[in-house]
């Protein structure tokens, strides 16, 4: 085998070195031992320990006061800054994890959240200030295993096996135009349809299926313009597109706020046979920021139920 060299010295006790680069630091063995929780003879016994061990003076004594010599100024330059390090990582590791703030993480359709959910969304960081909340949009359902979601806001049939179920509201297609756009060209019947552009979301057949409700046909040749996103459909409405079937749910505040007019004000909804549920494992529920925001939503859902305006 080669020759690997002569093998280096074996280290000196770590608590020698502490003891000594904490009385190098301070130039006091009372003052070392205070700091250390020991006696000042067993400062002086791991001082004197050391110098054995190394073979050199650590320090020049007297009565007063004790000083560094030569040796023991290269020994507490070296040791100095890694002993510093070390107490700065002892400090940082050990320090307790910042608390963090009670949060309540969210997931629905894109539509809702922007049409319904985050207008209102004010009132409840009103009421609930120190719950953080965390809104995720997309079309796909969460899985809560694996996700970091506390809340679901799903479109659906309400079958979710597995999870606490809470409907919020049946789902219904409701008429829409804006003011300006029904000023220009009343629409006093089913029948004046035939001359205006429909519009409708990725919902199958909704035109079709609100003719079949009042015992009428689709106009032959009528003028249609589907948007998948139903948000999307709502601006087009807003921005007179068109006449519009769309949700109750992401028209409501349009509604109210005069955006938008019922087209046929006495024509019940037409329901999708869908509707909106709150989905939530059960654990989630327990926590206190999440069962609030459950609590807040079910509270906000009267509007999602279509009624007069």
């Amino acid at each position: 085998m080669p020759d690997s060299g002569p093998r280096p010295p074996p280290l000196p006790s770590l608590n020698a070195l502490l003891v000594f680069e904490t009385a190098a630091r301070l130039l006091s063995f009372t003052r070392a031992a205070a700091e250390l929780g020991v006696t000042q003879t067993a400062v002086s016994h791991q001082i004197r320990t050391l110098e054995n061990d190394l073979a050199v003076t650590l320090f020049r004594r007297s009565p007063q006061r004790v000083a560094l010599t030569e040796d023991g100024q290269r020994w507490s330059a070296e040791l100095s800054p890694i002993f510093k390090r070390l107490r700065n990582v002892n400090a940082e590791l050990r320090r307790p994890a910042l608390a963090e703030r009670p949060h309540v993480s969210v997931s629905l359709v894109p539509s809702l959240g922007s049409r319904w959910l985050v207008p209102k969304l004010g009132r409840f960081i009103a009421r609930h200030p120190e719950v953080d909340v965390r809104i995720s949009a997309n079309e796909r359902l969460v899985d809560f295993s694996v996700e970091p979601i506390d809340i679901g806001i799903r479109y659906g049939s309400g079958r979710y096996p597995g999870l606490v179920v809470k409907k919020l509201a049946d789902a219904a297609f409701v008429v829409v135009a804006a003011p300006a756009l029904l000023a220009a060209r009343p629409i006093a019947d089913v029948r004046d349809l035939k001359h205006a552009v429909l519009l409708h979301d990725d919902h199958p057949d909704a035109w079709a299926a609100w003719f079949r409700a009042r015992r009428a046909r689709l106009p032959n040749a009528v003028r249609m313009h589907q948007y998948t996103d139903s948000a999307m459909l709502v601006e087009a409405v807003l921005r007179e597109q068109g006449i519009g079937l769309a949700r109750w749910s992401l028209v409501v505040d349009e509604l109210a706020q005069g955006r938008l007019e019922l087209v046929f004000p006495k024509i019940a909804p037409l329901p999708t046979g869908l509707g909106y549920y709150l989905v939530s494992p059960r654990e989630n529920l327990r926590r206190p920021a999440v069962a609030a925001f459950s609590n807040w939503l079910l509270s906000e859902a009267s509007v999602l139920v279509p009624r007069p305006l």
